[in-house]
């Protein structure tokens, strides 16, 4: 379940107007019924809509509350009024699971900030809130673009106290793409944000994001603590929903230790929270981790009970990332009950709800499934012709006959269709195989090979006690670079990343985390319509090479300040300038580096035009120009 990200917003109000705004709700509602219905008086109105959303969960009142917001906003003319309007049903859409309503209402947050020309803290903030909304509703593109955007104007302006979200959603996007290590530093980034400011909700969001990060590297006990001081910070935040996800994670977490009646414990405690804040999204995650648990437990009337009201409440959400985990696991249920009849159609409903969020395999126990599934239809397929034979005439068996050969005609024709079709597709996937091939023997096949070196090496010297810990480092540093090319191939033949904005989300992943490393001021220009730009894959990945050598050069070599990344598009040719204002280099001065001669080949290989341009002292500038 996603979560909302909180903003700090600075107003623009004398110091002793703040001072006079009191905290608690009785002390605001004493407050707002004294006070004159003026700028103050709906700067008071909205901590006291916000504690009916987070410590109440009356989002009726909060609702109410808001409209009248506006309407006393208008009147005055007040448009930080009016933004705070938009901003509390924005929160209220989140915490109903209304992604898209979410996202219009941060979108008329960030138009009022500009119309009415507010300060960079609450532009900053929208910008984070329109990141979150996109990420809600599964584009981690615009997500990314608009969490970096964040990130890089609080930087920029040197904020007293950063915004944490931003960063928590970036390391969500690298965990995603399978990136976790980078993820956790973004965890961490904005867990020390949190902590420094004091942030309970912040700090209990962060938290669970870091317990899930090593739950997916398989690091349950670390996982369980993070999970459990959480919880801790949402009790003492009063911030029911997240802790409906903690106490889900740590039900979760119980079950996979077998400790089942502390699980019981957690998820019960889940299901009645949820209840009571009219939580569906939440409630369905804990029907179905309820049912998982009472399935271990061999009580089938329960499980049955939960699982299917968990998938009910997805299809109802029309949430498919979750409708999918829902029909996968009641499809596991019945299997087990050996309804292959239920199983099998739970599991169609599973695939059917399966998108990009999801690649999960599952083509063994779906054969599995089918397979048994297929032997009951024909049994009693069987069974059906015998009585029909008994009692059918002449004339049906004639029809009967001919309808057979119509069939065998028409499976002949399609056979035919379908043969010369394959031919097709199977010389165009050995192609595609050659490459791949290729590939692999030259990008991985000599790292490989090093690894089994050393391995045996390490195996010598633990035979004569004269073990090596740098061998072992030197393994697992060939290792990444394996796992590193292996990514980079598989993202290469992928179609889906055809499109140059997909390339250029690519180059940002890879380049940013470096440049913030060695504290590189850094700037991307590249076309604004790049969603229409296309990419050949025989060409995509050669350039993604040359540029990530001529950035990693960059960091390594350039001691640089400042980074410029350019991409433009004229007559149908694709510029990219990689700009840094380093030492530079002597161009004249041989270099003993295989690096630029490999960029200079891949250039050639691709027909591309590669120019590099460098004096000592006055910075870089590698230019790659390719036919699109």
């Amino acid at each position: 379940m996603r979560k909302m990200f909180f903003f700090l917003i600075v107003l623009l109000l004398p110091f002793f107007a703040f001072t006079q705004v009191p905290k608690s709700e009785d002390s605001l509602l004493t407050f707002l019924k004294t006070r004159p219905k003026d700028t103050l008086y709906i700067w008071a109105m909205r901590p006291y809509a916000l504690i009916q959303i987070y410590q109440k969960a009356d989002l009726k009142k909060a609702d109410s509350l808001a409209n009248a917001i506006k309407n006393l906003s208008e009147k005055i003319n007040y448009g930080r009024g009016i933004y705070y309007h938009y901003l509390l049903k924005a929160i209220i859409n989140q915490q109903k699971s209304e992604p898209k309503e979410m996202l219009e209402n941060f979108k008329k947050c960030y138009d009022l900030i500009v119309q009415y020309k507010l300060n960079k803290s609450m532009q900053e903030a929208a910008l984070n809130n329109i990141a979150v909304a996109y990420d809600d509703l599964g584009d981690r593109d615009n997500a990314m673009k608009y969490a970096m955007k964040a990130i890089e104007l609080q930087e920029k302006a040197n904020f007293k106290k950063l915004d944490s979200s931003p960063y928590s959603l970036v390391g969500g996007i690298l965990k995603f793409y399978k990136k976790p290590m980078e993820a956790l530093k973004y965890y961490q980034r904005a867990l020390k944000v949190d902590t420094d400011k004091g942030d309970l909700k912040g700090m209990a969001i962060n938290e669970n994001q870091i317990g899930n990060l090593y739950d997916d590297l398989q690091k349950q006990d670390e996982a369980l603590r993070h999970y459990k001081i959480g919880l801790k910070h949402a009790e003492e935040a009063k911030y029911l929903l997240l802790k409906t996800d903690l106490l889900s994670n740590l039900g979760r977490m119980e079950i996979h230790f077998k400790r089942y009646k502390e699980a019981e414990k957690y998820l019960k405690e889940n299901e009645t929270l949820c209840r009571s804040l009219d939580s569906r999204t939440a409630l369905a995650n804990g029907c179905v981790l309820l049912g998982n648990l009472y399935l271990y437990q061999k009580n089938y009337s329960l499980a049955e009970k939960y699982l299917k009201e968990g998938y009910d409440l997805t299809k109802e959400a029309e949430n498919r990332a979750e409708t999918h985990e829902a029909a996968e696991a009641i499809s596991n249920f019945y299997a087990k009950i050996n309804n292959f009849n239920k199983a099998y159609e739970y599991l169609i409903e599973a695939n059917i709800a399966r998108d990009s969020s999801y690649k999960i395999e599952s083509d063994e126990r779906t054969q599995e499934i089918l397979t048994r599934y297929e032997t009951e239809k024909k049994e009693q397929q069987i069974k059906l012709l015998d009585e029909e034979t008994k009692i059918a005439n002449f004339q049906r068996n004639a029809l009967l006959i001919g309808g057979i050969l119509v069939a065998l005609l028409a499976i002949v024709l399609i056979v035919f269709l379908v043969n010369r079709n394959r031919w097709k597709r199977l010389e165009e996937t050995q192609l595609l195989r050659n490459k791949i091939a290729a590939d692999l023997h030259d990008e991985i096949g000599s790292t490989l090979s090093s690894i089994s070196i050393l391995s045996e090496m390490v195996a010598v010297q633990q035979k004569k006690n004269e073990f090596k810990p740098e061998i072992m480092r030197r393994v697992s540093d060939d290792a990444r670079e394996v796992i590193d090319k292996m990514d980079d191939i598989i993202w290469t033949i992928n179609p889906e990343n055809d499109s140059f904005h997909n390339f250029e989300m690519r180059l940002k992943t890879y380049a940013v985390p470096l440049f913030e490393s060695k504290d590189i001021a850094f700037k991307f220009n590249f076309p604004a319509n790049s969603e229409n730009l296309k990419i050949d894959m025989g060409k995509r990945r050669d350039v993604y090479l040359i540029l990530k050598e001529a950035i990693n050069n960059m960091v390594k070599y350039s001691q640089a300040k400042h980074a410029q990344i350019n991409g433009s598009v004229e007559q149908k040719r694709l510029k990219i300038d990689i700009i840094d204002d380093g030492i530079g280099f002597d161009m004249q001065q041989e270099s003993t580096r295989n690096g630029l001669k490999n960029m200079q080949k891949r250039a050639a290989k691709i027909g591309g035009e590669l120019a590099i341009k460098s004096k000592p002292e006055a910075g870089t500038t590698v230019s790659l120009v390719i036919d699109l």
